[in-house]
């Protein structure tokens, strides 16, 4: 019997089986390439289509436009190769055609040529060819390469050797190690880093993974600076690319060790480190902190100071570079909810890097979240936002919700039940920072110590809060904590009603539960050589 299927005779012979057999498999392949189809990870753009403007105001230095060579205060600058633009359109588009921006990019059989740049250099740069210093007149004048950041008089002759990407040769991922492919995305072409090729010299690259609304909007600009110094596309945004997806960037070169330079406070640390364990790197790659939150406690326990305060991102490349990885305990925080008519809840799991608490200072971190979230216009600035924390510890005092909390609650360490006094608040401890710097293990450094806090002892550190005013105390350093002890691993029975809680200054409201602590994959993170707080 003979079958028509649109115009088509079906006869049943081994070829048309055959061929029927293969569209349906193509079908079937293609449709689960498109159920499971990811977007490219890291999606950069072709930077030789244009400058990357980034509109400021430049009141700190005279600055000149590099198309009309005018002098300006409010304009634009790229944030890629640093060439300015005053603010007429005409100039903007004239310094997009005739000023080329710095190459994402180059064909590997290309040499790496010096980028020239006219005008606004830096301060105090001698010119490689006479020695004397350049950009002394009120002027646009001397040129600068963007890539090795060499100067040079407009009246010298210009090097014409091939740039050696100067003096951060080692973390700058090259143009010529870059290969790109073309995908499409949502109907738009992207262009996407397909491979990298190690470079034939020492090198280990650096990946700035940053948060532009950290630090009182600084992180915008930290980003620039990167930017400037670095290949644009090993400094990334995290805001709006998250951290896996500009991680993968590793896996293209799996057996280099990354340095991985986080920009942010201590929740933006704690999200990129959850980041590289999605990603199981290989290689695991060294982390370094440059703090721009409130408190930055991770930062301080490593002696990279209290907050990033426009200082020159040169001389902290430097501290960077005389740096050394230690191993960073994590711990695990797993929070089994009672269910209800025997039902079970499922267990929720964090990772704490800095420190869990449990009681009054969770209550004063609670309260300053929730206003935050309503009015987010009234914490953009670092010394407000610690003024808000001191506002809502004094309503603490006067309130007490976490009143005789040691009758709500169970702790044991490693297995064995501690009788608690009388207190408002439980502390676990993984570094020698905790509530804006205060050294809460030493306390006021009059009393003998049980034990010595180290990040890197697998020990958790367990300390009790008396009350609100203890806090306070404790921060001055008037007062010494409870000291309940050290373990590998802690539990914490929450008897009845709702706790404030928090982890690494994630703040929320507890219900009762079984709280287990215990140890995590370690981290290496780069403690600057120096003091340990600062």
């Amino acid at each position: 019997m003979v079958y028509f299927i649109y115009g088509w005779e079906w006869r049943g012979d081994p070829l048309q089986c055959t061929c029927v057999t293969l569209f349906f498999f193509f079908l079937s392949w293609l449709l689960i390439k498109i159920i499971f189809w990811k977007p490219p990870k890291l999606i950069i753009r072709e930077f030789g289509q244009g400058h990357s403007w980034f509109g400021t105001d430049f009141i700190n230095k005279p600055t000149y436009c590099n198309t009309c060579k005018e002098l300006f205060v409010t304009g634009h600058s790229c944030d890629s190769c640093g060439v300015y633009s005053c603010s007429e359109e005409h100039c903007i588009d004239q310094a997009d055609k005739e000023i080329a921006c710095k190459s994402l990019f180059l064909s590997h059989k290309k040499e790496m040529k010096h980028h020239w740049i006219r005008g606004n250099l830096p301060l105090c740069r001698e010119c490689v060819t006479c020695e004397e210093f350049c950009g002394r007149e009120p002027k646009l004048m001397d040129i600068r390469c963007v890539w090795c950041q060499m100067v040079c008089h407009d009246d010298c002759n210009k090097p014409t050797t091939s740039c050696d990407l100067g003096k951060y040769q080692k973390w700058i991922l090259p143009p010529t190690s870059i290969t790109l492919k073309s995908l499409w995305v949502k109907g738009v072409r992207k262009q996407v880093v397909k491979d990298i090729t190690t470079p034939p010299y020492p090198w280990q690259p650096m990946l700035v993974l940053a948060n532009r609304k950290s630090g009182d909007n600084l992180g915008q600009s930290v980003i620039q600076m990167f930017r400037h110094l670095l290949n644009p596309a090993q400094v990334v945004d995290i805001c709006s690319v998250p951290p896996e997806a500009a991680l993968d960037i590793c896996k293209l070169s799996p057996k280099t060790q990354y340095l991985i330079l986080v920009c942010g406070g201590d929740g933006t640390v704690g999200w990129v480190l959850g980041a590289i364990d999605k990603m199981k790197l290989q290689t695991r790659p060294l982390v370094c902190v440059l703090p721009l939150g409130t408190g930055n406690d991770f930062a301080r326990s490593l002696g990279w100071g209290s907050g990033y305060a426009d200082e020159d991102i040169e001389d902290i490349l430097w501290d960077v570079s005389r740096a050394k990885a230690i191993e960073h305990d994590r711990w695990s925080v797993s929070i089994r909810n009672y269910g209800y008519f025997g039902i079970k809840r499922p267990i929720k799991t964090l990772i704490m890097n800095c420190y869990f608490s449990i009681g009054c200072d969770a209550a004063v971190v609670l309260n300053f979240h929730k206003n935050r979230e309503e009015n987010p216009s009234l914490f953009k600035n670092r010394i407000l936002n610690k003024a808000w924390y001191l506002g809502y510890g004094t309503k603490d005092v006067f309130e007490s919700v976490c009143h005789k909390l040691n009758e709500r609650i169970a702790v044991e360490l490693d297995g064995k039940a501690i009788e608690l006094p009388e207190l408002e608040g439980i502390v676990l401890l993984n570094i020698a920072s905790w509530s804006s710097g205060c050294d809460l293990w030493a306390g006021s450094g009059l009393e003998d110590l049980p034990g010595v806090q180290s990040p890197s002892d697998g020990l958790i550190e367990v300390c009790g809060l008396y009350s609100s005013l203890h806090v306070g105390r404790l921060q001055v350093g008037l007062a010494d904590p409870c000291r309940l002890g050290q373990a590998k691993t802690v539990r914490i029975v929450v008897k009845s009603g709702f706790v404030p809680a928090q982890c690494d200054g994630e703040p929320w409201d507890q219900s009762p539960c079984i709280i287990s602590v215990s140890a995590h994959t370690p981290a290496l993170i780069m403690k600057r050589d120096g003091d340990e707080i600062s």
